[in-house]
């Protein structure tokens, strides 16, 4: 009888400890979504702010006049997910066509795997070919990239986003930093039009919207 209410007390004890860190630990993944939201919208405030001011902007004087802030999806952090980053040894060169009609030299720094509800994609990472070699390592990451939502949501030469090259190999895509390129905004921009082998068969909605 005493081991049957000496085995209950320490059931009823573990289970107060596993509701105690559940509860805990739903507190602290909600404090980090809302804090990624608000580093996210004070980014974007901060935007509009340098795209209204005419050393800053990306828009031609016509687009500043009735400017009054740039369109995005709401922040979701379901669309900040962990990577995978595999470096290609050999850094494979590759032209990529600009909206100007120009080429642009990149290499392809290697590959990102990623999963988005369960199902895995991948993308390349860019960097310029002219990067000298010993600075490749801490040089940032360029990915354009398409989705099912290029042409319709959002702008149809895609969008880009800009990382971290991490010391190993793993990394964070934050999705809602996904931005237009210039040239949605001047096209006397040249901007990189994203290479077929970065479209994505799913809708990234997060990041910027078609202006």
């Amino acid at each position: 009888m005493k081991n049957q209410s000496l085995n209950l007390f320490i059931l009823l004890l573990l289970m107060t400890v596993i509701e105690s860190l559940s509860a805990q630990q739903l507190e602290n993944n909600s404090l980090k979504i809302r804090t990624h939201k608000q580093e996210v919208e004070t980014f974007r405030k901060q935007k509009d702010i340098d795209y209204m001011i005419p050393k800053k902007t990306m828009l031609t004087p016509e687009l500043m006049k009735n400017f009054k802030g740039l369109k995005y999806f709401p922040v979701d952090f379901n669309y900040v997910v962990k990577a995978k980053l595999t470096r290609l040894k050999d850094l494979p060169a590759i032209k990529i066509k600009t909206s100007t009609g120009k080429v642009s030299d990149y290499v392809i720094y290697g590959k990102l795997t990623f999963s988005i509800d369960s199902k895995s994609y991948e993308l390349s990472v860019y960097q310029s070919d002219r990067l000298a070699a010993d600075k490749r390592k801490e040089s940032a990451l360029f990915v354009p990239f398409t989705d099912k939502t290029s042409g319709e949501e959002t702008y149809g030469g895609g969008r880009y986003l800009v990382l971290e090259n991490p010391e190993g190999n793993e990394l964070t895509i934050d999705f809602n930093m996904a931005y237009n390129p210039y040239c949605v905004y001047n096209p006397n921009h040249s901007c990189p039009i994203p290479p077929s082998e970065n479209d994505l068969p799913v809708k990234i909605l997060a990041g910027e919207l078609m202006y």
